[in-house]
């Protein structure tokens, strides 16, 4: 039987950083909340796999205006430079975990950079942003990302 994320290959993304985020203890009596920013269709896509997985995360779509003005637990990064995260980054109040599909080197910027292949979505951790976000992710989510490295 094939899953509903193998069947549609664009819900791997979302897939892949829910999955990471249930490995993440919280600090947080409230539902975490995932923003995703500047990307309205792939929130969507966040949202549908959220509610197959019936993952309790709270997904939000938001403009960079808003992130200071929002609470985000956690940032989703698709259509800035590696650089540009950094720089936003840099600017936030509190340091929530980042994810990226558009920093393949991961060598700035957020802490989990996402990518796929024409089969699987694997990812990379920067583990000097990992340290400044406020989550404690579980250590086997860092093997895991060692061993998907092309």
């Amino acid at each position: 039987m094939i899953s509903q994320a193998q069947a549609q290959p664009q819900l791997n993304l979302p897939t892949t950083t829910l999955t990471i985020l249930s490995y993440v203890r919280w600090n947080t009596p409230n539902p975490v909340s995932l923003c995703i920013l500047n990307n309205s269709q792939l929130s969507n896509q966040f949202a549908q796999v959220n509610q197959q997985l019936k993952s309790a995360y709270q997904i939000q779509a938001i403009n960079l205006s808003e992130l200071n003005k929002v609470m985000c637990n956690a940032v989703f990064f698709s259509t800035y430079t590696p650089r540009e995260e950094q720089n936003i980054i840099n600017s936030l109040k509190d340091a929530p975990l980042t994810f990226s599909s558009n920093n393949a080197e991961c060598e700035l910027g957020s802490a989990f950079c996402l990518y796929q292949s024409k089969t699987r979505t694997s990812f990379k951790v920067n583990l000097s942003s990992l340290s400044q976000s406020r989550a404690h992710v579980d250590p086997r989510v860092l093997l895991l990302a060692k061993s998907t490295e092309p």
